[in-house]
C-alpha cells in the first residue's frame, strides 16, 4: 500500500443484518479495532445499516455485536441485503469517486451489491480481510460473476495488522493498544 485510506464504508455491521447468521466474534473484534483506527486517524467513516427488528441488547454486552456508528459519521439505511437502495450512498461513492476506500461487512451478500454499486461511480474498494476473510467470500459467492479470483480483482484486500503498521510508519501515532511486551511498528 503506497498511500494509507483516509476512507472507510463499513457495511451492515451490525449482530441482526442477517437473521439466523450471527457473525464470527473474530469478524467483530476485528470490526471494533478497525473502526477504533480509522476514528483515532481521523478517518472520513460512513456506514449503512439494514432496517431489522429491534435487538434487545443486554449490558454484559451478550447481544451487544454490532459496531454503532456515532453521531458525527454518515449513516445510509436500507431495508434488503443490498445497499444499492440505502437513499443517498450512491452520491456519497461518486464523492469518493478518486479514492481508495476501505470495506468492512460481515455479509457477503451486502459486500457483493457494493462491489456492484461501485462499479459505476467508481471509487476503488480495498476489503479489510480480518472482518471478512476472501475465503469466505468464495463459499458465499453463488452469482456465477464472482467466483474465486474475480472477487481478489474486483477489489483489493488489506489487513489490520498492515492497516496499524502503515499509520505508524506515516504518521508516527500508534493506534492501537500494544500487547503486553510487544514493541510498536508491528
Amino acid at each position: 500500500m503506497t498511500k494509507l485510506p483516509s476512507r472507510l464504508l463499513c457495511i451492515d455491521l451490525q449482530a441482526d443484518a442477517v437473521p439466523g447468521c450471527d457473525p464470527d466474534p473474530a469478524a467483530v473484534m476485528a470490526a471494533r479495532n478497525l473502526l477504533s483506527v480509522g476514528r483515532r486517524l481521523g478517518w472520513t467513516i460512513a456506514h449503512t445499516r439494514r432496517r431489522t427488528l429491534p435487538v434487545i441488547r443486554t449490558r454484559n454486552g451478550l447481544q451487544a455485536t454490532s459496531v454503532n456508528p456515532l453521531m458525527t459519521e454518515q449513516v445510509f439505511f436500507h431495508d434488503g441485503r443490498s445497499v444499492a437502495e440505502a437513499y443517498g450512498l450512491s452520491g456519497l461513492l461518486r464523492g469518493w469517486r478518486e479514492e481508495t476506500v476501505l470495506v468492512a461487512a460481515y455479509d457477503p451478500v451486502a459486500l457483493l451489491s457494493c462491489v456492484l454499486a461501485c462499479q459505476e461511480p467508481g471509487p476503488r474498494l480495498m476489503l479489510v480481510e480480518d472482518v471478512m476473510p476472501m475465503k469466505a467470500l468464495e463459499g458465499a459467492a453463488r452469482v456465477g460473476l464472482f467466483h474465486g479470483d474475480d472477487w481478489r480483482h474486483s477489489f483489493k484486500g488489506a489487513t489490520l495488522a498492515r492497516l496499524v503498521k502503515d499509520a505508524a510508519r506515516a504518521t508516527g501515532v500508534h493506534v492501537l493498544p500494544l500487547p503486553e511486551g510487544s514493541q510498536p511498528g508491528l
